[in-house]
């Protein structure tokens, strides 16, 4: 099974990095922005065409009302000298929620599109923003680790798992070749098995790679000289020690 993880993930490891790219903080919750229209904009009229952009999951106005309230909490403490313009008592805040797979400068044009529409002096809107939950995510280990060591960490851990599964059933798989080797007169039993059978796992998933286009001929190249390595270090050590 880990021969198997490894081969894969050294014949797509573009696929890794795609795969990591969609499961960031950013890709995982829905940025927005908000929009504020005044009152000599038809505010329903301007969501409904909001609504339609590419990019735009969904147009909130919930918020409107907490920000009426808080205008005339804010106006009441200003006192009766202190007076705005109707447009400006009769505003509509709107929140745009925009799809995460929206590269940065894709979410800024939807932005400015929405404030081009209603015109700069009647629509203005904040910058784009990710809910609070995206900055715990970020802290956490996991994305942290991610976020450094991108897809070579994770072919980093697999290989070193594979390394250690290698050793461990060492001495066991030894054991067994050992056996048939001297009962049934056969020489290299272990050596022959380890490369045929890895040989089949490499070749399989490269022309998955090459099918799929995620193989790198670097990659392959790593891949064969992590097998060759223990392979060929063992395979002198069975010479060395021919009985257990």
């Amino acid at each position: 099974m880990l021969s198997c993880l490894l081969a894969f993930s050294l014949t797509h490891r573009q696929w890794i990095a795609n795969t990591i790219s969609k499961i960031t903080p950013e890709k995982m919750v829905n940025p927005y922005f908000v929009a504020v229209v005044d009152g000599s904009l038809d505010a329903f009229k301007i969501k409904s065409i909001i609504g339609k952009l590419p990019g735009v999951l969904d147009v909130d106005d919930k918020e409107n009302e907490k920000g009426q309230i808080a205008l005339k909490a804010l106006m009441g403490q200003l006192g009766n000298d202190y007076s705005l313009s109707e447009d400006l008592l009769n505003f509509r805040s709107i929140r745009v929620i925009l799809n995460p797979s929206l590269s940065a400068e894709s979410l800024d044009f939807v932005r400015g599109q929405v404030v081009k529409l209603g015109g700069k002096d009647h629509v203005t809107a904040t910058a784009v923003k990710y809910p609070e939950v995206t900055a715990v995510m970020k802290a956490h280990p996991f994305y942290e680790f991610l976020r450094k060591a991108g897809d070579w960490g994770v072919v980093g851990i697999i290989a070193f798992l594979w390394i250690v599964s290698y050793w461990i059933c060492y001495d066991v798989f030894r054991s067994r070749s050992y056996i048939i080797e001297k009962y049934q007169r056969k020489k290299l039993v272990a050596a022959k098995s380890i490369a045929s059978g890895m040989a089949v796992i490499i070749l399989s998933f490269s022309v998955v790679g090459i099918w799929n286009g995620t193989l790198r001929l670097l990659d392959l190249v790593l891949l064969v000289m992590i097998v060759s390595v223990f392979w060929t270090f063992l395979m002198q050590e069975w010479r060395w020690k021919p009985t257990l």
